[in-house]
């Protein structure tokens, strides 16, 4: 592993994750500005593991601003043997979203995210993606398409559905599918098609929430750690609104 080019990788995402948070904090009072502590036994995404099952802490950053635009800042760490503290990764994202008189409201975004080599890769990697959604009501749907997803020359297009309901006063129910369809690419490892799914709750208690989902995947285990691990995980946490 070349350690000054992780240190280099790593420098570079730590600036880009403050000029962000600067924008965002420089923004004018009229715009909503946000920021939540979040804690997890476990760093789902897709269906994968990104942080081996170890406890993560995230400190997520959102601006949205009257006129349709958003954008979002993050930062992971994850608790390793020991519970010592380790940079996992850094997701930058920003958008437009539109409401239309039907209610139904369409978006539009970028999403880069970064990842270091205490991430279940055990590499430095990154990707970026594009994605169009759409929204109303309960449900919810995008389409993302990366050109570099995870490895260079990875085309891949991910499509997702969501619902979110709440039965009952402070209580949220959630649901998710998720397909990834690769669309070019130089090799064949980890990349084929996998559908991944999760159903979740949330219970709000002022300004925390805690959490509890389930996830799964198909087809196939997820390696790491020269091992074989199930992709099915239950994940649960809390978040706290700052």
């Amino acid at each position: 592993m070349d350690v000054s080019r992780t240190r280099g990788s790593l420098t570079k995402l730590a600036a880009h994750f403050a000029l962000c948070l600067f924008a965002c904090w420089a923004a004018p009072a009229r715009a909503e500005l946000g920021a939540t502590i979040s804690l997890f036994n476990d760093l789902q995404f897709r269906g994968y593991s990104l942080s081996e099952g170890w406890p993560v802490a995230t400190l997520d950053f959102a601006y949205d601003d009257p006129s349709g635009f958003y954008a979002g800042a993050s930062g992971t760490g994850v608790f390793r043997d020991g519970g010592k503290p380790a940079p996992l990764g850094f997701q930058l994202n920003a958008g437009y979203a539109k409401r239309l008189n039907t209610g139904t409201t369409l978006d539009v975004g970028l999403i880069h995210s970064s990842y270091s080599h205490y991430s279940s890769g055990e590499r430095v990697s990154s990707y970026s993606e594009l994605y169009a959604g759409i929204s109303r009501g309960a449900l919810s749907s995008r389409i993302y398409l990366s050109p570099h997803y995870f490895a260079d020359g990875a085309w891949s297009a991910y499509g997702e559905v969501n619902a979110v309901v709440s039965p009952a006063s402070k209580w949220t129910l959630e649901g998710h599918v998720g397909l990834h369809v690769p669309l070019r690419t130089n090799s064949t490892d980890n990349y084929r098609k996998d559908l991944d799914w999760r159903i979740g709750v949330s219970r709000q208690l002022g300004r925390v929430s805690l959490h509890a989902a389930w996830s799964d995947g198909a087809p196939g285990n997820q390696h790491h750690n020269g091992h074989s691990h199930s992709r099915s995980a239950l994940v649960v946490g809390a978040s706290w609104v700052l």
